[in-house]
């Protein structure tokens, strides 16, 4: 079953609704989470507030030594006593480790004046940003930017106040963890539906593919079969005896076209060798060289009667490798057809052959009319044809490069194409000595 364009632009529209929709949940949720873990923090800030104006409460002692403390401070002109502070942080930091809050704190201490007065800085553990007017206890306001919360003690005219200056972080980390987790869902998601987009790109490119290849075969089959048929029928007439020269001739085309058959239905069958992984190649030392030149032989028929030229510089100094021989004709044979086949104006073909780093070097270049960039990295996909234009003889299955570069590759080699539209293209070919 295929989707139709249409089909497929729905199918993204509503997977891109349902994402958006998602991210704007999970959006909502940190946002009630961080609200959540805000009002939790804030709670056990006021129990352990509480939990130390109760230790107050009970030893009036505490308060005692607060205001022999502000006297030593009044009268030394610091905002700190060193030996309050101590005993201070020796009865909050118990509290706080009893609720849970680990994070770094800062206090103050104010005494309560005539309520139009409002309270006074007592002293704290940095009176520098903690020395400020205080009005009310019970106003937000008057908690100073910034501050977590501030508790008055019931008892006496002593008020504590607690800032937390790394709390929003805090909150922030406690929520982290559903945080990462709903960004590593929604990244997976995301990448999946991208994942499932090129997929999809993919199938449709293969089945255009595929239906190129379908009338592709048929018509390379069709155009011999009709051929045998028709000198098949004419040597069956009831005619009067044909002629010898005749005879002949319907021999000789069921004969080539047989073979024609016969070599399509080998490159097929060569590609399906190769994917099924029944494939081993015999190798034996060969002399590209002779290869080549045994090959440009074979086409010289073929390039004269289009007025062409094949011109050979072979330079390479070592030219023997170990290789399969039947598959280096084939490699060759079918990069020279494939220059013959897209080539307008009359072919000119070069093949140099260099030295290489443990191994040769071969390029055929022509003046064809050349691949353009954007479907290079195609070529050699099976089954991929590149548009032809008016080349009207470019027929073919679109195994040829895909054959090539699969073989190439067993030899533990490469091919790399350089092609310009208009100006031709050069295949070169690297083999390793063994």
């Amino acid at each position: 079953m295929q989707l139709s364009k249409k089909a497929i632009f729905v199918v993204i529209g509503l997977v891109s609704i349902a994402l958006v929709g998602l991210s704007v949940l999970q959006i909502q949720n940190l946002r009630s989470s961080l609200t959540t873990n805000r009002q939790i923090f804030l709670q056990k800030v006021d129990l352990a507030a509480s939990k130390i104006s109760k230790e107050f409460l009970t030893n009036p002692q505490y308060a005692k030594s607060l205001r022999e403390a502000e006297h030593r401070m009044k009268k030394s002109d610091q905002l700190n006593d060193p030996i309050m502070d101590q005993h201070m942080k020796g009865i909050m930091e118990p509290i706080f480790e009893e609720y849970g809050i680990d994070i770094a704190y800062e206090y103050a201490v104010y005494m309560h004046k005539d309520y139009s007065e409002g309270f006074s800085f007592v002293m704290g553990d940095n009176g520098a940003s903690l020395d400020f007017e205080l009005v009310s206890c019970d106003n937000p306001k008057e908690r100073g930017h910034g501050w977590a919360n501030l508790t008055c003690s019931s008892g006496g005219n002593l008020h504590l106040a607690l800032f937390f200056p790394e709390q929003d972080a805090y909150v922030f980390a406690q929520s982290s963890g559903a945080l990462i987790l709903s960004i590593v869902f929604i990244l997976l998601l995301i990448g999946c539906f991208a994942y499932t987009l090129l997929i999809i790109r993919k199938q449709k490119r293969l089945s255009l593919i595929k239906n190129d290849f379908i009338n592709n075969l048929t018509h390379e089959f069709k155009t011999p079969i009709a051929s045998i048929a028709l000198a098949t029928s004419m040597l069956k007439s009831d005619k009067p005896a044909i002629e010898k020269r005749k005879r002949a001739n319907y021999l000789n085309l069921i004969e080539l076209e047989s073979k024609r058959l016969e070599g399509q239905v080998d490159k097929v069958l060569q590609i399906a060798m190769i994917d099924s992984g029944n494939f081993t190649l015999e190798k034996k030392r060969l002399d590209v060289h002779e290869v080549i030149k045994r090959v440009v032989d074979s086409t010289e028929l073929v390039v004269s009667k289009r007025k062409g030229s094949i011109s050979l510089n072979l330079n390479a100094t070592q030219s023997e490798v170990m290789a399969d021989g039947t598959h280096l004709v084939n490699i060759i044979y079918n990069l020279i057809d494939n220059a013959l086949k897209y080539t307008i104006d009359i072919p000119e073909i070069t093949i140099t052959t260099s030295d290489h780093v443990e191994g040769i070097e071969i390029s055929i270049q022509d003046n064809g009319i050349g691949i353009g960039e954007d479907i290079q990295h195609y070529i050699f996909d099976k089954f991929y044809r590149a548009e032809s234009g008016n080349i009207q003889n470019a027929k073919g299955f679109g195994l040829g490069l895909s054959y090539v570069k699969k073989i190439i590759e067993e030899h533990k080699g490469r091919i790399d194409l350089r092609s310009t539209l208009d100006k031709g293209s050069e295949f070169r070919l690297y083999f390793p000595f063994s």
